[in-house]
């Protein structure tokens, strides 16, 4: 979705946003004669590297202004009678913060649907939300800023700082930062803007090689493009030029094909669980486990499946986490006996920038010197997800248990790398948990002005069109690379063309005194070959693109009458459905409204029956029951019993004792001597009559304390 800036629409979605452009009758001219790019002062010019124009991929065109401090957005259109001028709507439409901006921006940059404008800079950071707004003093847009991280970047009790911002390629609302403290940080905005969703820590170690500070300093990323894993990598490059990669990382709650997902997991059942090595085995056993916690459709949803995208859900291995693969090695032919370990330097100075660029079938890796050097490699395999069992993530739930929050120390396998080589199998490198080893194209020298001890900034982006294209922008202007060799690209369309060295061109010169164009005659020999020259350029970058172009439309052409037509049958689908229950519709509402009525009359019953007495009580369980029928019977049977046997000892004691007193005398006289037998069985049974009277007070205690214990229950219900 895509909002609407214009300060004549009060509603962003509303019916009335048909054009991008401004509506009201305005002047246009050519985009480097606009008024808001004419030439200041030296003074007020950024000292630091600077990028403060942003474009949203369609007709919107941002500038921040540092001496006012707001962002001005510019409608541009393609242009006559030059169909590649860019025209500018003047004047500017502008954009203020609504909070204070107290530090120097270097740098801007919009999301996907250009909702929101990152600021950065050396000492702040903050997003700057483009809609949602109101209107100030000079008819300008009052837009919502937030600060990002301000706990842990430019705090006073930390001298932490930002070395790298971008907005993730498939989330609207994740911005992944890298930090000086060695740290990737990956923020969700749209929960929270003070603490990040992931943390990883990066801990680089090359075997068999001390390391210094600088050399494991990170200076740059970029995220991977949409191809097999590397959708889910972060590519990371280091001061000392060596590059990393963490795999997978994904954001929560992100949207992603499920062609690609689905691609992915196919490869680890083919390749991973088929494998005779055990550690292949395992390696793809915990990538499968991963790939249905992360995306549950694909454990529940036939592969051929009607679901055109997945949403990823929070997860991670609980006792494991991520391998810094890498630094990632060049690959070597069979026959080269050239030690891996020896890295001889082939550019000047330090790396200071990186690019990744997804060139159809290949994975370029682009990394800029600060000597005007700009090395580009191409990823020789596959990238693979690798943990490290033993070292589990720190995690942080919600009150649900439910994660919204994970951080992970990160570092390299130990040990000697396997030397990757050209003519090696293919079994012997997937799935076993081995970096990708790169393939170097070329080194392209941009023939920068010497200047200070740090060298030049270079910055790289990749035309949107063409993604053989990357454009450089530096101190000297603008250059255009072009990539005229790309090895799986051209082996998979059977070309058996010599490898191209990759062609410059400068776009954009801005030293004194060498102007790209020169004034020669037309009849002359250097006229002559100045015109073969850019008759060379011009069917280079033209001629070729254009038939690039041709043969993927006729290419393409029959899957996208495919893709349509499906589309229009499940519309059509869909239709018929919607008619089906507007058909419907009445009778649902007479059953709500028969269902509801008569939820109100239970609800009454239920009330009333709330009111009886005795309604709050709760049944007895299974085991009270049997205890209560046990205390009745010995109550009802055992205790009457006892009770009667104890009465008719009584009597009889009572009878015995009356008859043997008269006797007494009788016998006694009659026997002359005393009978000892006699006394003997009376204390004997007077014993008995003790203990049965003992046994008597203690059931009727016990019968008093079940009773008393029976009251308090009932009572208690």
């Amino acid at each position: 979705m895509r909002f609407n800036f214009d300060l004549t629409e009060s509603n962003p979605n509303s019916s009335s946003r048909k054009s991008l452009t401004p509506k009201e009758d305005i002047q246009w001219v050519p985009l480097q004669n606009h008024p808001l790019f004419a030439s200041s002062d030296e003074d007020t010019a950024p000292r630091s590297p600077s990028n403060l124009l942003a474009w949203d991929c369609a007709s919107r065109f941002y500038y921040w202004d540092s001496n006012l401090r707001c962002l001005h957005r510019i409608s541009i259109r393609l242009g006559d009678p030059e169909p590649s001028s860019v025209l500018a709507a003047s004047l500017s439409k502008v954009l203020q913060t609504d909070a204070e901006i107290n530090f120097e921006v270097n740098k801007i940059s919009i999301n996907r649907n250009g909702s929101a404008m990152v600021l950065s800079g050396t000492n702040g950071l903050c997003v700057m939300y483009l809609y949602g707004r109101s209107f100030g003093k000079d008819n300008a847009i009052v837009c919502r800023t937030v600060s990002i991280g301000s706990q842990i970047y430019f705090n006073e009790s930390n001298v932490i700082r930002t070395r790298r911002v971008s907005w993730h390629p498939y989330s609207d609302a994740h911005l992944g930062i890298l930090s000086s403290d060695s740290v990737f940080r990956l923020f969700d905005l749209s929960s929270d803007v003070l603490k990040p969703e992931q943390e990883y820590y990066l801990q680089p170690v090359e075997p068999g090689r001390s390391r210094n500070a600088a050399s494991i300093c990170p200076v740059d990323f970029s995220f991977g493009g949409d191809h097999l894993w590397d959708r889910f990598s972060v590519f990371l490059l280091f001061s000392d030029g060596s590059v990393y990669i963490l795999c997978p990382i994904v954001p929560f709650g992100s949207v992603h094909k499920w062609e690609s997902v689905l691609e992915i997991y196919s490869d680890a059942e083919t390749f991973g669980l088929k494998s005779a090595n055990p550690v292949a085995v395992n390696n793809s056993n915990r990538a499968i486990s991963w790939l249905e916690a992360t995306f549950p459709e694909l454990a529940h949803e036939s592969k051929e499946g009607g679901l055109s995208t997945l949403k990823a859900h929070p997860y991670a291995v609980f006792d494991a986490s991520l391998c810094l693969q890498g630094p990632l090695r060049k690959v070597h032919h069979g026959g080269e006996d050239e030690d891996p370990a020896v890295s001889v330097a082939e550019c000047e100075g330090r790396a200071i920038s990186f690019l990744y660029d997804l060139a159809s079938k290949d994975s370029i890796l682009v990394t800029a010197w600060s000597g005007g050097q700009m090395q580009i490699d191409a990823l020789a395999d596959e990238i693979q997800p690798v943990w490290m069992v033993g070292s589990p993530p720190r995690l942080r739930v919600n009150s649900q248990d439910h994660i919204i929050g994970l951080a992970m120390l990160c570092e390299s396998i130990s040990g000697e790398l396997p030397v990757v080589k050209l003519d090696q199998p293919h079994d012997n490198t997937v799935w076993l948990g081995h970096p990708p080893p790169l393939l170097r194209l070329a080194i392209v020298d941009l023939a920068l002005p010497r200047k200070t001890e740090s060298g030049s900034y270079i910055s790289m982006f990749v035309d949107p069109v063409m993604p053989e294209r990357i454009y450089s922008v530096h101190d000297g202007g603008i250059d255009s690379i072009v990539l005229h060799f790309l090895p799986f690209t051209s082996q998979s369309g059977g070309k058996d063309e010599m490898v191209r060295t990759p062609s410059v061109h400068p776009v954009l010169s801005t030293c004194q005194g060498s102007p790209n164009l020169r004034s020669v005659a037309a009849d002359s020999i250097e006229g002559r070959s100045t015109l073969h020259q850019y008759l060379n350029l011009f069917h280079e970058n033209y001629v070729e693109y254009a038939h690039k172009v041709y043969f993927e439309l006729e290419h393409h052409g029959p899957r996208l009458k495919r893709i349509i037509d499906d589309q229009h049958a499940r519309l059509g689908e869909a239709q018929e459905k919607l008619s089906k229950v507007r058909r419907k519709q009445s009778g649902l509402e007479d059953r709500i409204n028969n269902a509801m009525h008569q939820h109100n009359l239970l609800e009454q019953r239920l009330h009333c029956l709330k009111n009886l007495p005795g309604a709050h009580k709760k049944p007895l369980s299974k085991a009270e029951r049997e205890f209560k029928s046990e205390l009745d019977h010995f109550t009802g049977v055992g205790l009457d019993a006892l009770r009667t046997s104890i009465d008719t000892l009584r009597a009889r004691l009572r009878r015995f004792t009356q008859s043997s007193k008269g006797d007494v005398a009788n016998q006694q006289m009659k026997i002359g001597g005393r009978n000892y037998a006699l006394d003997a069985q009376i204390l004997q049974l007077k014993s008995s009559i003790a203990k049965l009277s003992l046994l008597n007070s203690e059931n009727t205690k016990k019968v008093k304390l079940v009773e008393s214990v029976l009251k308090n229950q009932e009572s208690s219900r």
